[in-house]
């Protein structure tokens, strides 16, 4: 009977994460939702109904098992698509992260499969490497093509193997977040080129081929949240994708480019568009606070420290990748350390949560 109350409000939970994103893009993107082919499997295949209870209450051994046994009602490559890749990424958060890879990589090759969950699969992967970043997962994930000749040989660069490997998402479907991901890495370099203490030398027309890039990209991620928004199992990324554009937004400000659109509003809506996710949340609210700390400094000290009170006030963010990703910056995996010392010497509180870390 226990095990039995405990499926059953497993089941409940997909269930009301579901209303709640629906509601969500109801009321902000004025779209009326629909049934899809994720809500009709849900309703169909019970063992994945509880195996999304299991994933999102991070359960993440026991969702593979019972994707595995959805897996085995699958009707068509459609739903086996779906399925093998729910299957990987339980596996990748789980207690077998090198099985999760090799079967996004199975999934994103596949072509029986559609150009949707294949682009996934690789986004997913691409999450991976800033997720968990180990050694073992770079090697595994670039151990073989077309993976294997991302890398850029004897400097092996992984920040360029990163957007490559977005750049191969891109190419089989043009999600938002590998487009906002290709569009980061542009705008990175120009804060490098011209924004301040600008270390990197480039000639206009290399600066407005770049500018053009990002352009590009930001309509497709624009496009991609209007082709979601009836969906209720994509609409989850809505508001990754708001605060990865309002990054993007932040450094071209900071080189000195107004044009492409106000970061903070564009953070605004993430945070609003969040609030039923604490991983995302707090995603955006770090972002949101690097942006503020190096655009401004000082300046927005009380702003910064509203923005994370929650990191230090309470555990709401510990379980997520966002706290996750700030304890491995002590060795500027990502090259994030900056940002954080710089958020550290504005906000005390933050300084000693990051000792708190092992910092």
């Amino acid at each position: 009977m226990e095990n039995s109350a405990k499926r059953t409000l497993l089941i409940l939970l997909a269930s009301v994460l579901v209303t709640g994103t629906v509601a969500f893009v109801y009321y902000n993107f004025s779209q009326k939702p629909q049934e899809s082919f994720y809500q009709s499997l849900l309703e169909k295949n019970e063992n994945f109904a509880y195996a999304e209870g299991l994933l999102k209450s991070q359960k993440f051994d026991e969702a593979a098992q019972n994707y595995k046994l959805a897996l085995e009602d699958a009707e068509g490559f459609k739903e086996e698509g779906q399925l093998k890749y729910k299957v990987a990424i339980s596996e990748s958060e789980g207690s077998n992260p090198i099985e999760g890879v090799r079967l996004l990589k199975e999934v994103a090759a596949n072509t029986s499969y559609t150009q949707t969950i294949r682009a996934y699969a690789v986004q997913y992967l691409g999450h991976l490497l800033y997720a968990i970043n180990t050694e073992e997962i770079n090697k595994e994930v670039f151990k073989d093509e077309p993976y294997k000749s991302f890398l850029s040989g004897s400097a092996d660069d992984r920040s360029v193997a990163r957007r490559k490997l977005y750049e191969y998402a891109s190419s089989i479907y043009p999600l938002g977040i590998p487009e906002l991901r290709i569009a980061k890495w542009y705008s990175q370099e120009l804060v490098h080129i011209s924004g301040p203490g600008a270390q990197g030398i480039a000639s206009s027309t290399q600066v407005e081929e770049m500018k053009a890039i990002i352009r590009q990209k930001l309509a497709s991620a624009d496009s991609y949240v209007a082709s979601i928004a009836r969906d209720e199992q994509a609409g989850q990324y809505i508001p990754e994708v708001l605060y990865r554009k309002a990054t993007v937004l932040g450094d071209l400000y900071i080189s000195g480019d107004t044009s492409f659109g106000d970061p903070e509003q564009t953070y605004k809506q993430a945070l609003t568009a969040s609030t039923l996710r604490v991983g995302q949340e707090s995603s955006a609210k770090f972002s949101y606070a690097s942006y503020l700390a190096r655009k401004y400094g000082a300046q927005r000290a009380d702003d910064i420290k509203v923005l994370l009170k929650d990191f230090y006030a309470g555990d709401r963010y510990a379980k997520t990748n966002t706290v996750d990703m700030i304890r491995g910056e002590k060795n500027n995996l990502l090259g994030n350390k900056p940002y954080l010392l710089l958020l550290a010497k504005i906000d005390t509180n933050f300084a000693t949560f990051l000792k708190s870390l092992g910092w």
